[in-house]
């Protein structure tokens, strides 16, 4: 989609604003990251703080929670919607943008420090180093997508949520360390492309 169309769908009169504005769908997508991320970060960090002062800042499970709970406060409610989630799976696909993690700004610090612990945890449990990024895609993308899709039917079918929140989250901690710790089968070490 366009800035143009961006504009449009947007209400806009002025359909070159968003353009005007930020110069760039890039530029755009990162201001709202931006206004999203830097709760998000500070509360990230200050949760790898806490982990850090109990012995446990490179302890897989305290790693998962430093990643799932900070980014479900963006979930919006029954009633209350929200829309982030799914944003950051679609923005995720913009090249250049603070989704895909490249460039150093300061509100990615928090997942910047995630993923190099969990990096390290996953080296610690003996995944071998060929299967490591893989795993980092997998635990994120399995993360963002489980909070994402509750997003969405929270908005959508709510008369189909049947986890309350708290369990909820609690199995996506439990299935996003399970995840990332699963054992690495032969089938890995046979072709490492396809």
């Amino acid at each position: 989609m366009s800035l143009r169309e961006i504009g449009a769908e947007a209400g806009q009169r002025n359909t070159g604003a968003a353009r005007y504005h930020f110069g760039s769908k890039t530029a755009l997508i990162d201001a709202v990251l931006r206004y999203r991320m830097e709760p998000i970060n500070r509360r990230r960090l200050a949760m790898l703080e806490g982990l850090d002062a109990e012995g446990r800042g490179q302890e897989l499970r305290g790693l998962t929670d430093a990643f799932v709970y900070p980014l479900s406060d963006q979930l919006g409610d029954v009633g209350r919607p929200s829309w982030y989630l799914r944003f950051v799976l679609q923005a995720v696909l913009v090249g250049g943008s603070a989704a895909t993690l490249e460039g150093d700004r300061p509100w990615t610090s928090g997942v910047k420090t995630l993923r190099r612990r969990v990096l390290s945890a996953l080296a610690d449990l003996g995944i071998p180093p060929s299967a490591r990024q893989d795993r980092w895609t997998l635990y994120g993308g399995f993360i963002t997508h489980a909070l994402a899709d509750r997003e969405q039917t929270l908005q959508l079918a709510p008369e189909q949520v049947r986890t309350l929140r708290t369990p909820f989250l609690a199995h996506v901690v439990d299935a996003a360390v399970a995840l990332a710790a699963a054992p690495v089968t032969a089938a890995h070490h046979q072709r490492r492309s396809a």
